[in-house]
């Protein structure tokens, strides 16, 4: 039973990452409309949040708004932190340092997830899941370079900032698998969009841009893009931490992510990848893998149960 809660738990996640992947497509749409990336990316938890909270109101009732003191705060942190100031950090990272270099900075996620689940939930990687972690950063860095690094740029500031939305997006899954030990994760879902959409408030400034309400197009791919990556694929993760998943697995696994990304840009906006990147495809799924398999080589390894760390915060 607690086995196929845990396969379940790694569908959601990867369900998660998907969806997020497909959230650049969107953003695209209204990018080309003239939309600055902070009002693309705050209607994303925004137009989120009423339809969440009829749910949670029409399914549980008052009871669906009740959340503990200590699920509060992970949900403060969570939602300012590693949803709005990671987007801030994320956004600057790309102006400064060019796509390519952030992407890479970004995902060294799962290096940090890996590290921090070790010293905080006692979680051992085994020999093929490491090579797995090597795999997929290796995947990561021909996937958004191609085999072209010239592109590559250099500035402290926005390394410094690349390297802070990766520790941030690793984060999120450390703070998720301890949040989700006691509250509701689709409770703790509405608080942690609620503090993602005032942060992200402060910087957008969205007051000043109530013109986009008559605009149906921006409308249109903002309400999609909320219903898919705000809602649907932050309820996913959640409620798959919740579910006997591993966190350095799990930021593994939604490294599917960047792969959707990617090819809904090859398939949808028909940009270009060449066979170094294709190769850099093939390694990332590879890793997503190889990180689930319990003994590909055969080799008889002790079962390992991570320890939560309760104090984390």
């Amino acid at each position: 039973m607690e086995k196929r809660s845990s396969l379940k738990g790694y569908f959601l996640v990867f369900l998660s990452g998907v969806l997020w992947g497909l959230g650049g497509y969107f953003v695209t749409q209204m990018s080309q409309i003239g939309v600055s990336s902070l009002m693309t990316a705050f209607p994303g938890h925004f137009l989120a949040l009423l339809p969440l909270l009829l749910y949670l109101l029409v399914k549980k009732g008052k009871k669906g708004l009740r959340i503990s003191r200590k699920g509060l705060l992970y949900s403060i942190v969570l939602g300012a932190l590693t949803k709005g100031i990671f987007k801030l950090a994320n956004d600057t990272a790309v102006t400064l340092i060019g796509v390519a270099t952030a992407s890479i900075l970004m995902y060294l996620a799962p290096v940090f997830a890996a590290v921090m689940a070790m010293l905080f939930f006692k979680e051992k990687l085994r020999g093929h899941q490491q090579f797995a972690l090597v795999l997929n950063l290796v995947g990561c860095v021909l996937m958004v370079t191609g085999g072209n690094f010239s592109e590559l740029n250099i500035s402290g500031l926005g390394l410094s900032l690349g390297v802070l939305s990766g520790f941030l997006y690793a984060l999120t899954t450390i703070i998720g698998k301890v949040a989700t030990g006691g509250d509701d994760p689709e409770t703790m879902t509405f608080y942690m969009l609620l503090f993602s959409t005032m942060t992200m408030g402060i910087f957008a400034k969205p007051w000043l841009h109530l013109e986009l309400l008559s605009n149906r197009t921006f409308m249109f791919w903002a309400v999609l893009n909320a219903m898919t990556t705000g809602l649907m694929a932050n309820l996913f993760y959640l409620k798959g931490l919740s579910l006997n998943v591993d966190a350095s697995k799990a930021t593994i696994i939604t490294s599917a992510e960047v792969v959707i990304a990617t090819l809904s840009g090859v398939f949808l906006l028909h940009e270009t990848i060449n066979g170094v990147g294709f190769l850099g495809i093939a390694l990332m799924l590879l890793s997503i893998v190889l990180m689930n398999v319990q003994n590909p080589f055969g080799t008889k390894e002790r079962e390992e149960t991570p320890r939560v760390a309760e104090n984390l915060l």
